[in-house]
């Protein structure tokens, strides 16, 4: 199953495949955090500044999960 979720501060989508959602969103977590540190966003970003297992269980809860990979999307592995 792919899961997906839009950078918090620029919107672009990054997804995973994985067949363990909570697994999955640590992936997805850490991605998006690590591309805002790369950009040089994440201070400007507020969404994932609570400790990482919050974040783990809000991005649990809100990652959509395909059947495909997402159009235009950044995968993280």
């Amino acid at each position: 199953m792919y899961h997906s979720h839009p950078c918090t501060y620029c919107g672009r989508i990054f997804y995973t495949y994985h067949s363990n959602k909570e697994h999955a969103a640590k992936i997805l977590y850490f991605g998006i955090k690590q591309h805002l540190i790369d950009y040089n966003e994440d201070h400007k970003e507020y969404e994932l500044d609570e400790a990482p297992e919050i974040e783990f269980n809000q991005m649990y809860y809100a990652i959509v999960e395909l059947k495909d990979p997402p159009s235009g999307g950044y995968e993280l592995k």
